[in-house]
């Protein structure tokens, strides 16, 4: 059974049913058979609600699912729980929800309890039907907000006292708070001299799987790029013309210590990593970050690889709601130890650190191999530090 049971009242109960037949049996042995009829009506009802209390709620199921409601902050949302009951009905009850304080009821009265948000709703469900309840919900600050406690108080139908349901297995549903994110006004340099997927009309490489048209023939042209039918239809060989493309792929280094101590604009700083994350993702980049919080498994810090799309975006926003200032941490030499070992630098690479001059000669032959960009601060709209730019 997935919920604890615990019965408030029925002692009272019981003992109203005991009076009630030590009644009957006194009313029948002086054959007063119009109070035997109005009391045995009486135990029948009292008989039915003792039946009732230890029988509802007992076939009532939460739709465990694993779901993740995803906000930033001050944006709205729902948490959607979802009931089935194939026992008794259940009427006038009331549900009660307890959640992390990442994120605060919206619209509805709801109490604090050491640092959780708790709401209560009316429920009611029928025999053999389903029931969806909807949270409305709204992101106070970055993190992850759990549930901590489902529970279901069910008011005796007559007198009084209720029954409490208390979901124990573990919840799968969450709410995750995303770091508040800006526009970012700046472009991200590609590289001419190495193949990827970015249109580009000045680069060297052609991407074999879109042509986008012909020409004629010219010497040197490669024989399987001849395009035969359109040669047939114009009596002259033709050869396919390919999109231009080149590659442009980013590497954030963010450093979040400053003199064995967590930097003052921590937030400030996750904020402006996922306003770039963002911005590559709405321009297709391929991109990948690292930032010297300590983390468990064979990359001992936190590392996203280099990827792009709307699965890897997510990812990584994840992850950054998911970091705090109370996490262990490691030099910053470590990650750009590591990287230098153990990854192929992208096209551009961004480092945002403020002790700058503390890693400048790890970082400096670097500049040979890629596009260098270095940030002390993270005020919006900020110029960068260029390093020496690789020839196009």
């Amino acid at each position: 059974m997935n919920w604890t049971r615990q019965d408030l009242g029925m002692k009272n109960t019981r003992i109203y049913v005991d009076l009630l037949v030590f009644t009957c049996i006194f009313s029948l042995f002086f054959k007063q058979y119009l109070l035997l009829s109005v009391l045995s009506f009486l135990l029948i009802i009292a008989l039915l609600q003792v039946y009732y209390y230890k029988k509802v709620g007992k076939k009532l199921e939460l739709i465990n699912e694993k779901k993740r409601v995803r906000l930033i902050k001050d944006s709205t949302s729902h948490i959607v729980l979802t009931f089935q009951n194939k026992g008794l009905p259940i009427w006038n009850a009331t549900l009660l929800i307890s959640f992390q304080s990442a994120i605060a009821p919206n619209g509805i009265s709801n109490t604090t309890n050491a640092g959780f948000h708790e709401v209560k709703v009316p429920f009611s469900i029928g025999y053999k039907k389903s029931v969806k309840v909807k949270i409305p919900i709204k992101g106070i600050r970055r993190g992850l907000a759990r549930i901590k406690q489902i529970e279901v108080q069910i008011p005796h139908p007559l007198t009084e006292g209720s029954v409490w349901l208390d979901f124990k297995p573990f919840i799968l549903m969450d709410a995750i708070v995303f770091p508040q994110m800006y526009t970012i006004d700046e472009e991200f340099t590609p590289s001419k001299l190495k193949q990827g997927h970015l249109e580009l009309t000045s680069s060297l490489y052609d991407d074999p799987f879109f042509p986008i048209g012909t020409r004629e023939y010219e010497p040197g042209d490669q024989f399987h790029h001849i395009h035969w039918k359109a040669s047939a239809k114009m009596q002259q060989l033709q050869t396919k013309v390919f999109t231009k493309v080149a590659n442009v792929s980013v590497l954030f280094l963010v450093n979040v210590v400053e003199k064995y101590r967590v930097v003052e604009d921590f937030e400030e700083k996750i904020e402006w990593l996922a306003s770039h994350i963002d911005a590559c993702y709405k321009e297709d980049i391929p991109f990948s970050f690292a930032i010297n919080i300590r983390a468990y498994g064979k990359i001992p810090f936190v590392y996203l690889p280099i990827g792009s799309g709307d699965t890897h975006r997510i990812q990584a926003l994840e992850l950054l709601s998911l970091l705090s200032i109370s996490d262990f941490f490691v030099p910053f030499e470590r990650i750009i130890t590591y990287i230098e070992t153990h990854e192929e630098l992208p096209v551009a690479v961004y480092v945002m650190t403020h002790e700058l001059e503390q890693f400048l000669p790890l970082l400096t032959h670097w500049e040979r191999r890629t596009n260098v960009l270095y940030r002390t601060d993270v005020s919006k709209g900020g110029n960068y530090d260029t390093s020496l730019y690789p020839p196009d």
